[in-house]
C-alpha cells in the first residue's frame, strides 16, 4: 500500500477520468472502424487485452488511498465472478469461451487454473477463507452457484464500506443496495424465464437472500422492484410481453442512468468515486459488446439499442 493519495487529490484524479470515458458518438465511431484487432480472429485475447487497459488505473488506484483501498478492491473483485463462473462452469462439464478478468494482485483466482482439471473439491479449497466462499453452500445446480457467485460479489462490495467514515459509508452502501436489488431483480426474471421456476420459489430464495444485507437493501429491493412494475405496465399496455433479456436491459439502463445522475452530487463526498466505478463497469461492457458486434458483422444500427449509455 503506498497511499500517497488524499481525497481532495484523488476525486480531481476521478473528475479527470470522468472526461475521458466515451460517448455515445464515439461508441458509433468506433464500432464503424477498425478498432481492435478483431479481424484476427482471436476476439477472446482482444476483450482481455482491452479488458486490462480499461482498468490498470483502477488497479494503480486500489494503493493510493488507504480508506478507499477495500473500495477499488472489491469492485475489481466484481469482475473476478466472471473467472469463478468459469471455472465452476468448467467442473459441471459445460462448453465455455475461456476469457480471463486480470485484476492482477488482487485476484482470488489465477489464470492457471484454466490449463488445469479443476474439481468442486479444489475450487472449495482455493476459495476457503475468501469473499466467494458461500458460493458452494449449494452446488445443486450451476444457476444456484451462478446467483451465489453474484450475492458474494455484492456481499463483498456492501462490506467493503467498513473502513470509510460514517458519510462515506452510508453513500457508498446505497449504490451496493441498489446494486443488489438490480441484480436479484435481473436473476429473478432469468429464473423464471430459463430455467422455469415457479414465482413462489423464486420469492422465498430471495427473501432469504435480501435479509442477509439488512433494511437499506430491502428498501432498495423496493424502490428498483416498484419501477419496473410501472415498466412492464407499460410494455404490457402496448400489447407485447417483455422478455427477461428486455427486462435486465432496462434495469442495466436505469441503473447506469442513476449512477450518472450521482456523479457531480458532491465534489467532496465519495459519490464521483463510486459513480465513477459503475461508469466504467458500463464502458467495458459497451466495448465487449462492440467487438461480439464485429465477429458477427453485427450492423450498429442493431446494436446500439444494447449498448448502456446516455444518450
Amino acid at each position: 500500500m503506498k497511499d500517497y493519495a488524499d481525497e481532495q487529490y484523488l476525486h480531481a484524479r476521478i473528475y479527470a477520468m470522468r472526461g475521458r470515458l466515451l460517448s455515445l458518438k464515439e461508441y458509433t465511431s468506433m464500432a464503424k472502424e477498425e478498432t481492435f484487432g478483431v479481424g484476427t480472429g482471436d476476439y477472446i485475447q482482444t476483450k482481455e487485452n482491452v479488458f486490462r487497459d480499461q482498468i490498470a488505473s483502477i488497479i494503480l488506484l486500489a494503493e493510493a488511498m488507504e480508506e478507499y483501498s477495500p473500495l477499488f478492491i472489491s469492485f475489481l473483485r466484481m469482475y473476478e465472478a466472471s473467472n469463478a463462473k468459469l471455472l465452476f462452469a468448467k467442473a459441471f462439464g459445460k462448453q465455455v469461451l475461456e476469457q480471463w478478468y486480470d485484476i492482477g494482485k488482487y485476484a482470488v483466482l489465477t489464470k492457471d487454473l484454466l490449463d488445469k482439471q479443476v474439481s468442486f473439491d479444489d475450487i472449495n479449497t482455493i476459495l476457503k477463507g475468501t469473499y466467494l466462499e458461500d458460493a458452494l453452500k449449494d452446488t445443486s445446480s450451476y444457476e444456484r452457484i451462478e446467483i451465489k457467485i453474484d450475492m458474494c460479489t455484492a456481499k463483498n462490495l456492501y462490506d467493503a464500506s467498513i473502513s470509510l467514515q460514517s458519510d462515506a459509508k452510508k453513500i457508498f452502501q446505497e449504490f451496493a443496495a441498489r446494486r443488489l436489488a438490480v441484480m436479484g431483480m435481473i436473476w429473478q426474471w432469468r429464473l423464471k424465464e430459463n430455467y422455469l421456476w415457479s414465482d413462489e420459489k423464486i420469492k422465498s430464495y430471495f427473501e432469504e437472500i435480501y435479509d442477509l444485507f439488512g433494511k437499506q437493501a430491502l428498501a432498495q429491493v423496493r424502490i428498483v422492484g416498484e419501477a419496473l412494475n410501472i415498466r412492464i405496465d407499460q410494455i404490457r399496455k402496448t400489447g407485447m410481453t417483455p422478455s427477461a433479456s428486455d427486462i435486465e436491459h432496462h434495469l442495466e439502463q436505469s441503473f447506469f442512468s442513476w449512477v450518472s445522475s450521482m456523479f457531480h452530487r458532491d465534489f467532496y463526498s465519495i459519490h464521483c468515486v463510486v459513480a465513477y466505478l459503475w461508469l466504467l463497469f458500463y464502458q467495458i461492457r459497451n466495448m465487449f459488446c462492440i467487438i461480439e458486434a464485429k465477429r458477427f458483422n453485427v450492423a450498429f444500427d442493431d446494436l446500439s439499442g444494447r449498448l448502456i449509455c446516455e444518450a
